[in-house]
């Protein structure tokens, strides 16, 4: 019987097959060959024994959140609490973009008080180079109908700081998951970890993925890759002089020269210096 795994617990995995749940372990194969299940993994069962006997080749697996067969991200950020970070936000969708899964942006909280002027320029920034972004507030449920239609038919990893509201968005969405709400907390300014596991919920015909909340992460790839992947750059790194342009000191570079003409904005760019500044070039590895 064929089922997608739907969530991990010591060692036990949750498996959707023919609208039931089989709670099953791996068989022993898989830890010899070193090869371990993971939520969004399309499996055989055999229900009997309750072992998963094989896993299908995976369309792509993402190491933070731990989940695999991913269609898009939707990249979580409110106003505030925690603070708005555009840095982050474009961090997590390189970080997309290197697995080749399409990002989106929710900017959660709208109805809170906060900088709207800047939040409009960081939002058309984001849309000039063909990030989809969503404001949505759960109080008024502005937003919400396009989030619907985003979401409708596809596997879909929200993904984002604690406390910006993931959780609370899947309880809209589906009131019968009743996931855990973190709390924002304004001592450590930041959010309250609740979620803890990577958790798939059905949704109109696809899964959408509650994942646990962090305000850092470590890409895993090196410079020359974010010069490729980083939004807005993808196309037009083709077109700088030199194969293996960072975009930083080159001569004759195709996407400084998009900042300078405001194709791309300044603060866009200054922080794809910030990332590639975290990272080591790929000759560095050894």
């Amino acid at each position: 019987m064929e089922g997608i795994i739907l969530s991990s617990k010591c060692g036990y995995y949750e498996v959707l097959a023919n609208k039931k749940v089989y709670t099953c372990k791996p068989r022993g194969i898989f830890r010899h060959k070193k090869i371990k299940p993971a939520v969004g993994d399309f499996v055989t069962i055999d229900e009997k024994e309750n072992v998963i006997s094989d896993i299908k080749e995976r369309k792509n697996y993402l190491i933070r959140p731990s989940i695999a067969n991913v269609n898009e991200l939707a990249i979580v950020m409110s106003v505030v609490e925690p603070e708005f970070s555009s840095l982050l936000i474009d961090k997590f969708i390189a970080y997309a973009r290197y697995f080749d899964i399409k990002a989106n942006v929710i900017i959660t909280k709208s109805d809170k008080k906060y900088d709207e002027a800047s939040l409009k320029e960081k939002v058309n920034a984001l849309e000039k180079v063909g990030v989809r972004v969503i404001t949505y507030s759960k109080k008024t449920l502005n937003g919400l109908e396009k989030i619907k239609t985003l979401f409708n038919n596809k596997t879909i990893a929200l993904m984002g700081q604690t406390g910006v509201g993931k959780s609370s968005l899947l309880n809209v969405l589906v009131p019968e998951s009743k996931r855990e709400i973190g709390e924002y907390s304004e001592f450590l300014g930041r959010g309250k970890h609740k979620t803890k596991e990577v958790v798939l919920i059905p949704y109109q015909n696809g899964f959408i993925a509650d994942t646990p909340g962090f305000s850092s992460l470590e890409l895993p790839f090196f410079k020359e890759d974010l010069a490729k992947c980083f939004v807005g750059f993808e196309n037009l790194y083709k077109e700088c002089k030199f194969a293996n342009c960072l975009h930083i000191n080159e001569r004759d570079c195709a996407v400084k020269e998009e900042v300078a003409k405001g194709n791309i904005s300044k603060e866009l760019y200054d922080n794809y210096l910030k990332i590639s500044n975290e990272l080591i070039f790929r000759k560095d590895r050894y």
